[in-house]
């Protein structure tokens, strides 16, 4: 039997050995989260892992901690600058008030009435600009819709007309029989009575007269 050789070892690891590492990560989490739940309910506040800074061996060191604290003085300039322009402002309100109220109310008032003025001069646009969209949207669906309903007329050997049985000369749309007339003359036009079960027996009479032709109705020449 060949003997084992020592010299060179395999670097896989094993499950056994994986799931061990994975085993004691996760009861490290665990125990870190027991852990902040517990200062939490004392009260106290965990601290917070500190910045290392710039390593030593760092190339530029020097350069980058030169920008780092220019872009930190600008920021703190900034910010003062911001905060005396509020005091400023908010003295110069003040001294405003105190110094003579007719000035002050008339100031108001010319400030109010500019705002109102580009308020209502917003509106008028903002109306116009509706108006207008409507308008061509209007347009262009009736278009479409035109368009579409020439096209079913081109394409159709019968046209019916669903009529509701209740009122059918107000359902009848005499428009439609005359442009069908005047493109197709071949093409045949069916009424089509319904709700036929919603009439009593007088009114399903009268309907039945009307559409063997006993009324005078609008026609088509």
């Amino acid at each position: 039997m060949p003997k084992k050789s020592t010299k060179s070892k395999s670097k896989r690891m094993s499950l056994k050995q994986k799931y061990k590492v994975i085993r004691k990560v996760k009861d490290h989490h665990r125990k870190k989260k027991k852990e902040l739940k517990e200062l939490k309910k004392k009260g106290i506040k965990p601290k917070e892992p500190k910045d290392p800074g710039l390593p030593g061996q760092w190339p530029f060191k020097e350069e980058l901690i030169k920008d780092f604290a220019w872009q930190r003085a600008n920021i703190l300039a900034a910010e003062k600058r911001k905060k005396e322009e509020r005091k400023a402002r908010r003295m110069g309100l003040t001294a405003g008030e105190e110094a003579g109220g007719g000035e002050g109310e008339q100031a108001m008032a010319a400030f109010a009435a500019r705002a109102q003025a580009k308020e209502g001069d917003f509106e008028t646009r903002k109306r116009a600009r509706i108006t207008a969209e409507f308008q061509s949207d209007t347009d262009n669906s009736r278009k479409a819709y035109y368009k579409e309903f020439r096209r079913v007329v081109g394409l159709s050997d019968v046209i019916i007309q669903v009529l509701d049985a209740r009122d059918p000369i107000a359902c009848r749309c005499v428009d439609v029989e005359r442009y069908v007339r005047s493109t197709s003359p071949n093409k045949r036009i069916i009424l089509l009575l319904n709700k036929m079960g919603e009439l009593t027996e007088a009114g399903g009479r009268l309907v039945a007269l009307w559409a063997a032709g006993s009324f005078s109705i609008p026609c088509l020449q």
